[in-house]
């Protein structure tokens, strides 16, 4: 008897403690929402989970179609919030309950019935593992693009139209100063400061890609100056360094045969990352730049984006202090804009304590805002605007590739601008810059004629 009660005990024993492990590895398995957050554009907006590690959920049918669950399985923890009123005009209200002890039910009311998409984000740098509902009014994203197009194909032939890009938005802070600044806000106040003093210019329209707090995938901010037939494309920064000592503007341009220097390639996949970590489903991010290159050389934009940056440079010097004096170059992908010239100016370091004091200071970014509008105004005075990007930008051989239904355009002899910059020391009579053109478009014809005549299936990137 003896024997067989210390037989079962440890039976107890054991169980107790398969039990005990069983639960704690299912805790530690299972999923935590920490925060419900929401961005707003005009066409759009996103519900944003904040999660512990990547989401098991499903949809569940709804008798409305303006309502949209999604059950989160495996949750546990606390609901962070209740629920969230938005009433944006897209989405009216998000609620949160428990469906049981495992799940997590999320419910979102819409306005009226619209597009939605469901992906997942992962960890990466601050932010944390997310999940993210993206609904999209078809009708109002149609109705933007129509207003944009309509405006390009009623520009009259003096007007000149400019497109400032502010950096970041929503889910991307962008650079955040030890004091808790963060770039999305103040480029997209210096942006708004830009476009003010333009727009009161006649023949001069200037318009923003983001006007509020909410994240643009990089090619969609390209699109859009492209349906507006921007003359100009200009992408508003501020930076940040480990070295707080590091201070003044710079001024990028597309690099055509790699970065100017260390600095700047590293610069350019720090603002290449935007798109993770703003949240753009993997089907929108492009690679197809082979294109996008000789499209650049066809239509001088390189040339007219470096004369551009050179009289930036000089109205900037005279308030503020410049990092470098010259152009810098480097891979943007916000910058692979086929026919408009663009640059990306950085406008000083939040990572400096006295220029992020400044650059959070109303005075001097009006002062840098007004720099960058003469400047901008003085380019796009001097310089003939290049062809609309809704017609060719120039005669050229269309070769189809060889097992591929994209074709390749092979890039025409460049053409000697006509008209120079006031002023400019570099490029006013178009000698320096036009030799680098003739160099990358014989390059790219070379490269374009081997790829055609080596086949294979392979592809043009």
């Amino acid at each position: 008897m003896h024997k067989n009660w210390h037989t079962w005990v440890k039976i107890c024993v054991w169980v107790a403690t398969a039990i005990l492990f069983l639960h704690k590895n299912i805790f530690a398995l299972a999923n935590e929402l920490t925060a419900i957050r929401y961005w707003s554009s005009p066409t759009s907006t996103r519900i944003v989970l904040d999660i512990k590690h990547r989401a098991t959920y499903q949809v569940v049918a709804q008798p409305k179609p303006e309502l949209l669950a999604i059950d989160l399985v495996d949750f546990s923890g606390p609901i962070p919030t209740k629920g969230l009123t938005i009433n944006d005009g897209i989405v009216k209200t998000v609620t949160a309950h428990r469906t049981n002890s495992r799940t997590i039910r999320l419910t979102i009311e819409l306005v009226k019935p619209a597009a939605h998409k469901i992906f997942q984000m992962e960890r990466y740098l601050e932010m944390p593992h997310r999940l993210a509902i993206d609904f999209i009014r078809r009708d109002l994203e149609q109705a933007d693009q129509l207003r944009r197009e309509t405006t390009r194909k009623q520009k009259k032939k003096e007007t000149r139209i400019i497109i400032l890009d502010p950096g970041h938005g929503g889910d991307d802070p962008g650079a955040i100063s030890p004091k808790g600044i963060r770039e999305k806000d103040v480029v997209l106040s210096i942006a708004r400061r830009i476009a003010r003093t333009l727009n009161r210019k006649p023949g001069i329209k200037a318009y923003l890609t983001r006007t509020g707090d909410y994240y643009i995938p990089l090619g969609t901010r390209t699109k859009v100056a492209r349906e507006y037939g921007a003359d100009l494309f200009v992408s508003i920064h501020a930076d940040s360094n480990p070295h707080p000592e590091l201070q003044g503007t710079s001024v990028y341009c597309l690099s055509l045969k790699g970065a100017s220097d260390t600095t700047a390639e590293l610069l350019a996949q720090k603002e290449n990352a935007a798109d993770f970590i703003g949240g753009v489903p993997l089907d929108q991010h492009n690679t197809d730049l082979n294109a996008i290159i000789i499209d650049l050389v066809q239509t001088h934009s390189f040339n007219a984006s470096v004369r551009c940056a050179d009289i930036v440079l000089r109205e900037v010097a005279r308030v503020n202090t410049l990092l470098r004096d010259q152009p810098q170059h480097a891979a943007f992908k916000v910058l692979r804009v086929p026919d408009i010239p663009s640059l990306l100016i950085e406008t000083d370091f939040l990572s400096n304590p006295r220029k992020e004091k400044q650059l959070r200071s109303e005075a001097f970014q009006t002062r840098l805002a007004e720099a960058i509008a003469v400047a901008l105004l003085r380019y796009v005075s001097d310089v003939k605007p290049l062809p609309s990007s809704d017609r060719p930008a120039a005669k050229s051989a269309t070769v189809k590739a060889p097992h591929q239904n994209k074709q390749v355009r092979r890039a025409p002899a460049a053409e000697k601008p006509k008209t120079p910059v006031a002023g400019s020391e570099k490029h006013n009579t178009g000698t320096p810059a036009m030799g680098i053109q003739n160099t990358v478009a014989a390059e790219a014809s070379v490269i374009n004629e081997k790829k055609l005549n080596a086949g294979h299936g392979e592809n043009n990137r």
